[in-house]
């Protein structure tokens, strides 16, 4: 191990700028470390105030993914515009949604946050839970009447996701809401068609007593 001392000025600058750089890369992928640096400043905002729209983009999003309610409230009193998307189109609901935050979620669900909106692919919150298989957020937003039949980039909808990803428990669900089982993607794929081509033989058994084709 290197011994640091005054006669050795670069090592001690390179280890400096080696904690340097660690803390800046938890600080860019850690939201509740960002939030930790700016919690007063966006606890102290005035109900009365209005905020810069943007200028509070990294801190709404950070405390949708780290389920912070707080902050999320005092931004929204503040009349932060609450359907923001990041630059790869993830509103907070999404992110909500995808790291599974539940007290979150149901929050922006309140206040009349948009959960049917997608990201620049497309694929909307549902899609991120059923992706996650997180299924406590799947059913929350399975109960807020958003298309069921909604599709993605590729054509593929909430039932497509389920029977791809093995989260046969919400097939009925989402058949009852009335997705069409036979719905095929841009590819021309049906839900049946996709776990037939990967051998689940147990989704298909579940697609077919539902009424699906195939």
């Amino acid at each position: 191990m290197p011994q640091y001392s005054l006669s050795r000025p670069g090592l001690i600058f390179s280890g400096f700028a080696a904690l340097v750089a660690f803390a800046l890369a938890a600080y860019a992928c850690l939201p509740s470390l960002r939030l930790a640096f700016h919690q007063r400043e966006v606890s102290g905002i005035s109900q009365a105030h209005w905020v810069n729209a943007h200028q509070y983009d990294q801190d709404w999003f950070d405390a949708a993914r780290a389920g912070r309610v707080d902050i999320l409230r005092a931004l929204y009193e503040a009349h932060y515009p609450i359907n923001s998307r990041t630059s790869q189109g993830y509103t907070a609901v999404i992110l909500a949604a995808y790291d599974e935050q539940p007290a979150a979620l149901d929050y922006l669900l309140s206040i009349g946050a948009n959960p049917c909106l997608g990201d620049r692919n497309g694929n909307t919150a549902l899609m991120g839970a059923l992706y996650k298989g997180n299924t406590g957020i799947a059913r929350r937003l399975l109960e807020t009447h958003c298309p069921i039949d909604s599709v993605n980039n590729a054509g593929e909808t909430a039932l497509s996701f389920a029977a791809l990803f093995g989260r046969l428990e919400f097939l009925s669900t989402i058949a009852g809401q009335g997705a069409d089982l036979n719905h095929a993607d841009y590819k021309g794929d049906t839900p049946m068609d996709i776990v037939l081509k990967q051998g689940d033989g147990n989704a298909a058994m579940a697609l077919r007593k539902l009424g699906a084709r195939g």
